[in-house]
């Protein structure tokens, strides 16, 4: 048996289970680790500025490569800091493992006052996590960071989280370490399937609501084949925009905020499929939730989430690609009744995006001229800042993961770090994230990351000098009595410069498009001010159809 250290195993553990990055800020109670990465070649360490953003850099990571982000950190005020980041990987069901150190093992839960100590870190982590463990002897630590795999690779993904305490990782024993596996997709029962093909065999008008599962399952191929068979109109969340192309005849875009095509189509259909959607009641649109007339089947790879918010006539507990080839192939023979006219819904898709237009023409505007500036493999993070949350709407996402939101947690701050970590795992694809001048100050100390590691992300900041949606919130709704929202902002493009990174003023929103195309070619990390009128409105406060 090897004899080697706890740091040691964590790094040869992680490397055996195929990590090639972690990220990370260093502290005492994990020198044992990073010592350990010194003499263990084949991971890429990158030393962020705030244990928030290393989580938010795995974030991005997992989520546009499909892979595993890990991220380490310090316990106690390391641990705390990360949870922000936590809660945002959990909303988004991303494959995230969480690093965390303790302190001794034989000081827990005794209130000494040692450095970074908290009472029950543990439990603290578990709203955020889908498992954690403490591990309090060297032996084990291979044995837990493989269930973490295991648990990141089946079921539902989402974040998990192993701490360790500093004198478990410097004891020096032997120590096997665990084979790495691989994990079959969890298929549907065959009566659930039968169920769902007679209901979409006899539908005379089905729609399919693809949410975030479908990509996260790389599903997009299988989505697509059922509903080309059934000539069915795609309506997607906005964590699964891209799924199918929002081109594509079929794609009528993602419906959020009251926007889209959902409350046109959804009502008029008699049987909806939901893929991998939650259908939760964040950014709810009027009249888009399936009614109880209508029959449901709610096809999701977890299944508390069957019924959970609107009740459906057929539960398939599946991974989505494997759900989706399922049903696919119990069609291919059926007589199919779908009646849609091609004609209708390219109106219908049209009429959507004329009243984006006319409400929003400079956001919308904007967006597509973004949508050109960005080749179709390049990466847009999407922050919580007007166009971010137009972009949702008005951006027409080409390829499956390159479209990335902080789902239902809406993280202020989470867009220019998690780039960082989109570009990580994409070197040679273009990486833009889309911040606001607030959201922007939470992580500005990562353009230091950015400038040593050679990240090259462009990163746009929206300038309207205010916490932008909650002083709108103020003058539409408390009559213009603005308090706390207005805000003292830098030089953003010098002070890029500062950081060695490459800065751009841009004072109109109409020529932001040309400055990300110009960013994209220089390929250094960039900033890209860009002054934003503070009286134009996101999507959220806005009504369609009036």
């Amino acid at each position: 048996m090897p004899q080697m250290t706890g740091g040691h195993a964590v790094i040869r553990a992680l490397r055996a289970e195929g990590v090639e990055v972690v990220f990370g800020l260093p502290g005492v109670q994990i020198m044992h680790i990073y010592d350990a990465f010194y003499d263990t070649p084949g991971i890429r360490v990158i030393t962020c500025r705030h244990e928030q953003t290393t989580v938010y850099m795995a974030d991005g990571y997992a989520r546009s490569t499909g892979k595993i982000g890990v991220a380490l950190v310090v316990p106690g005020p390391g641990a705390y800091n990360a949870g922000a980041a936590m809660s945002t990987a959990f909303a988004a069901s991303s494959q995230v493992m969480l690093l965390t150190g303790q302190i001794d093992s034989g000081a827990i839960g005794k209130d000494f006052g040692a450095l970074h100590e908290i009472q029950g870190q543990l439990e603290f982590m578990k709203p955020v996590v889908k498992w954690n463990d403490l591990v309090l002897k060297a032996e084990d630590i291979p044995d837990a960071i493989h269930m973490g795999f295991r648990q990141l690779q089946t079921g539902r993904p989402r974040p998990v989280e192993i701490e360790i305490p500093p004198d478990v990782l410097a004891t020096s024993t032997g120590i096997e370490l665990a084979e790495p596996e691989a994990y079959p997709r969890p298929e549907a029962d065959a009566a659930s399937i039968r169920a769902a093909a007679d209901l979409l065999a006899s539908a005379r008008r089905p729609v399919i609501w693809a949410g975030g599962g479908v990509v996260l399952a790389g599903a997009s191929r299988e989505l697509l084949a059922l509903a080309e068979l059934l000539k069915a109109p795609v309506i997607t969340t906005s964590e699964a925009k891209g799924a199918i192309p929002e081109t594509h005849r079929l794609a009528m875009g993602t419906s959020s905020y009251g926007w889209g095509t959902g409350a046109d189509l959804v009502p008029q259909a008699d049987v909806v499929l939901a893929v991998g959607s939650r259908l939760g009641t964040y950014r709810p649109e009027p009249g888009a939730q399936p009614r109880p007339e209508q029959k449901l089947i709610n096809l999701n790879i977890d299944p508390t989430e069957i019924g959970k918010t609107t009740p459906a006539a057929v539960g398939v507990v599946a991974d989505a690609r494997v759900g989706l080839a399922q049903i696919n192939a119990a069609l291919q023979h059926r007589r199919l009744s779908a009646s849609w006219d091609q004609g209708e819904l390219d109106a219908t898709k049209a009429a959507a995006w004329g009243r984006m237009g006319s409400k929003a023409p400079r956001q919308v505007a904007a967006l597509q001229g973004i949508r050109e500036a960005i080749p179709a493999e390049g990466f847009v993070v999407a922050g919580i800042t007007n166009l971010g949350a137009w972009a949702a709407i008005a951006y027409d996402v080409l390829k499956p993961r390159t479209f990335i939101t902080s789902s239902y947690m809406g993280t202020l701050g989470y867009a220019f770090p998690t780039s960082l970590g989109v570009k990580v795992g994409n070197p040679e694809r273009p990486v833009v994230a889309l911040c606001g001048d607030g959201g922007f100050m939470y992580a500005v100390g990562e353009l230091a990351t950015a400038v040593q590691y050679g990240i090259n992300v462009v990163a746009v900041v929206f300038n309207n000098h205010r916490f932008g949606a909650s002083n709108r919130d103020q003058h539409l709704r408390f009559g213009g009595r603005s308090v706390g929202t207005e805000l003292v902002t830098p030089d953003f493009a010098k002070l890029a410069e500062s950081f060695g990174a490459l800065g751009v003023r841009v004072p109109r929103l109409e020529d932001s498009p040309d400055a990300i195309r110009q960013a994209i070619r220089a390929n250094r990390p960039t900033v890209i001010e860009v002054e934003l009128p503070a009286d134009l409105d996101p999507p959220y406060y806005m009504r369609p159809r009036e």
